[in-house]
């Protein structure tokens, strides 16, 4: 910061990268060299937030030495790796094989001020984003979303270790979840995160197939 503000004031030389991030600030973009943190389609003010956000949340975590009572999986640069780690976490406490287990998904009714504990398996996940679909809170289960809803915030969800299932039931839809809007992904790496179930309500799973429905965990915006 130091050094930009010395560049910017001709009191030393502005370098190519200097000079990058200069103009894409000028222009509300994320600089390159910044974006290399974790992946993000979002402006530079909304990037900005995000970062002081997730920044908050590891900190509080690493001088508490408590675990938070609501996880943004959106908060971590891989969640794929955190997911993991909750899987193996259970394994070790029921002395089973981490390869047994799978996720139950239960999507809360309360709201989050109501919930004051730890989960006694797994953790609840907050900040996740329905695309293609609304949410009826009260029967916990797919909707066609309102007119011109593009995409609607989800419940918190448990994320709660249990042992690996045939296939889904009757009235499930295997909600695919993606780390943000664009689901191809990148070279580097793939956007696809997790299947998360959810009860279909009145329409078929086929149905939101064709919907096209999607859990992100953060927007473009």
């Amino acid at each position: 910061a130091v050094v930009s503000t010395q560049s910017t004031g001709g009191l030393v030389v502005m370098s190519e990268d200097l000079e990058e991030i200069f103009r894409c600030i000028n222009e509300a973009r994320v600089p390159p060299m910044w974006s290399k943190t974790y992946p993000s389609l979002k402006p530079l003010g909304s990037w900005t937030r995000d970062l002081v956000q997730r920044v908050d949340q590891f900190f509080k975590w690493a001088h508490t030495g408590t675990m938070p009572l609501l996880f943004y999986l959106s908060y971590f640069t891989f969640p794929t790796g955190f997911l993991t780690a909750v899987l193996q976490t259970s394994a070790r406490s029921n002395n089973i094989s981490v390869d047994s287990l799978s996720w139950e998904f239960i999507v809360q009714i309360l709201d989050d001020v109501n919930i004051t504990g730890q989960p006694k398996d797994g953790v609840y996940i907050k900040g996740m984003f329905l695309e293609g679909a609304g949410w009826d809170k009260k029967n916990c289960c797919l909707v066609e979303a309102n007119a011109m809803q593009l995409v609607c915030e989800m419940p918190t969800i448990h994320f709660k270790p249990a042992e690996i299932k045939k296939k889904a039931g009757r009235g499930i839809y295997s909600c695919p979840c993606y780390y943000y809007p664009n689901r191809a992904g990148t070279a580097e790496r793939a956007s696809y995160v997790v299947s998360v179930d959810v009860k279909c309500g009145s329409a078929t799973a086929d149905h939101w197939i064709k919907r096209g429905t999607a859990l992100l965990l953060s927007l473009d915006s």
